[in-house]
């Protein structure tokens, strides 16, 4: 029983979408942000919409390179190609953080050239924070401190008062929805798959642009229907996806078409999202902020690549993986790093592993599909 044609899942195609609208319309607020190291519990106990920014079908980055050099990640260069012709219009704030460097610009350029420029009269309130590159005790306390003045920068910016009893409820539903993105996860690593990896994407994208409450309800369902489904039964090499941003079905498709099915990935759109809850009891501003610092962390964090790694080869093994497909967009110098580190360390476990270098807009199909099919025949 597919979800190709599911309903709610065809958001994933767009950028805004009706329960967006909706939201506004009861005069609630949306804020925008780039990087999973922002608290969306917080966000979402202020009334706030957190929608992760993404470029979704814009293939353009004409104006984003006037601004950007070409050094620059192509997905932070289609973003903001896609922000100055008014995709990001309908936020209602804007929140960054020093996840990389490439993102972090935005900041500045969404302050000086996207709501200021000619023509735009809204106002967006903007927000920026510091996240350690590190993991260690001080580390933290710096990171709760910038989310206690994050909070204090909301409360004053919307006039409103983030109560404890709004950060629980928020807590609440945020691991309810982690909890059955990681029940639809065990669906995927089956020995018959009830999901593709094209279908993973599209819940994990549609999870970042919709109310939360809403989503668990459309989970509810989806898992319901995923297993009463016979599962995935023709017999495909069964692929790791792990690397940079992926927010369009093309490049898991161009995969997935070569004769693979992705039944597990290391990706901010995916694992690394649901992994890990928030703890229930104490403080709650507290155990949201240890929850995000502590989590299993992207590259950006210099000292948990052992971790990381640690991760994908129990994954490997769980989900009995044949393949690893490590991918980055050119110029992401953090999963650079970590790639050409994972490609050596995997050797050990004697699994086949393939390293790409890319752009966010999927221009070299020719090229990339003949190395995938290519990667995919020496699997035995």
């Amino acid at each position: 029983m597919s979800l190709q044609n599911d309903p709610f899942l065809n958001i994933s195609n767009s950028i805004n979408n009706e329960y967006i609208k909706e939201w506004q319309a009861s005069k609630k607020r949306v804020i925008g942000y780039y990087c999973t190291y922002i608290p969306e519990e917080l966000l979402y106990a202020a009334n706030l919409l957190p929608f992760r920014i993404r470029a979704t079908g814009h293939e353009k980055t004409e104006l984003g390179d006037i601004l950007m050099v070409r050094f620059t990640c192509s997905f932070v260069r289609a973003s903001l190609d896609l922000a100055l012709r008014g995709g990001f219009d309908f936020l209602d704030g804007f929140l960054i953080c020093n996840s990389c460097d490439h993102s972090r610009r935005m900041f500045e350029i969404f302050n000086m050239k996207v709501f200021n420029r000619e023509g735009f009269k809204k106002k967006v309130p903007r927000f920026y924070f510091s996240v350690p590159h590190i993991i260690t005790e001080e580390g933290f306390n710096w990171y709760w401190q910038e989310i206690i003045e994050l909070k204090e920068e909301l409360e004053m910016a919307y006039n409103i008062d983030i109560t404890d009893s709004n950060l629980e409820n928020s807590i609440k539903v945020h691991n309810e929805n982690r909890r059955l993105l990681r029940e639809i996860h065990r669906l995927r690593v089956l020995e018959k798959p009830k999901l593709s990896g094209a279908e993973a994407l599209r819940i994990s994208v549609v999870n970042s642009s919709v109310p939360k409450d809403i989503t668990n309800q459309e989970l509810h369902r989806i898992i319901y229907k995923l297993k009463e489904s016979e599962g995935i039964k023709d017999l495909r090499k069964r692929i790791m996806f792990v690397g940079s941003i992926i927010d369009d079905l093309k490049f898991v498709n161009l995969i997935e078409n070569s004769g693979a099915l992705i039944v597990s990935d290391f990706l901010c759109f995916g694992t690394r999202n649901f992994l890990d809850d928030v703890q229930i009891g104490g403080n709650p501003l507290e155990q949201i902020s240890k929850r995000v610092y502590h989590r299993i962390s992207c590259p950006r964090m210099m000292d948990d690549h052992e971790r990381r790694l640690k991760f994908l080869k129990n994954e490997i093994k769980t989900a009995k993986i044949d393949g690893v497909i490590l991918q980055r967009i050119n110029n992401c110098d953090l999963h650079g790093c970590d790639n050409m580190l994972f490609e050596h360390e995997l050797k050990e476990l004697e699994i086949p592993v393939l390293n790409i270098d890319r752009e966010y807009v999927q221009a070299d199909t020719t090229r990339l599909r003949t190395r995938i099919e290519a990667f995919l025949e020496m699997i035995k």
